[in-house]
């Protein structure tokens, strides 16, 4: 039998995820069946399973294509790497519904299984790993305060971010996703608090 060159395997798992994306669109981002995405891309199932183990690898693997494309945008060699981080958080995760939705539904779906938590939090601690280092860089830059919990930072962002697009997705906002996220800049930047008060510590694990 012939080797498979890495070029054929790299187009066949692209022709997976570009069907599994059309067919995530064409259903609102909710959950497909594997038939469904298996028409869509015209390959069996046993060629499917060949490159993932699960539909949750799947969409984790599109989760964070989807991510990269907006974390190159923060790399930009144009600007200092703490301003393009300012500018992605006021630009995109604070405003771009549409790339929060897709993301909050794979969290919120794939949770109700084991396979799926364990994707999620695969996602979640390769946002850690992609971010953790551009804050480092922003504190040593002086744009963000030297003395925040860089890894904590992160993942409040995530969790502001998860929270937005998951009440986007259920359309279940009393404001809107545009005004939340100007109040969180508005917070991130300038504080809510006037007086002057201790910090609070962690509390012990």
């Amino acid at each position: 039998m012939p080797k498979v060159s890495d070029e054929h395997k790299d187009a066949v798992r692209r022709r997976i995820m570009d069907a599994a994306r059309t067919c995530l669109e064409r259903n609102g981002f909710q959950d497909v069946t594997t038939r469904e995405l298996l028409g869509e891309a015209g390959l069996s199932t046993g060629t499917f399973y060949n490159y993932f183990p699960s539909k949750e690898h799947l969409y984790e693997a599109l989760a964070e294509e989807l991510l990269a494309v907006d974390i190159a945008h923060v790399l930009d060699d144009s600007r200092p790497l703490g301003d393009s981080l300012l500018l992605f958080v006021r630009d995109f995760l604070l405003t771009q519904r549409d790339g929060a939705i897709p993301i909050a539904r794979f969290r919120s779906q794939a949770s109700n299984s084991a396979t799926g938590a364990d994707a999620v939090a695969r996602l979640n601690k390769w946002m850690l790993d992609q971010f953790v280092p551009i804050v480092q860089v922003a504190q040593a830059d002086g744009i963000i305060d030297p003395e925040l919990d860089a890894e904590a930072f992160v993942e409040l962002l995530d969790i502001v971010y998860d929270g937005l697009g998951r009440r986007a997705a259920s359309d279940a906002f009393q404001t809107d996703y545009e005004r939340v996220g100007a109040t969180v800049l508005t917070v991130l930047l300038r504080g809510a608090i006037h007086e002057p008060v201790e910090p609070v510590e962690a509390a012990e694990p």
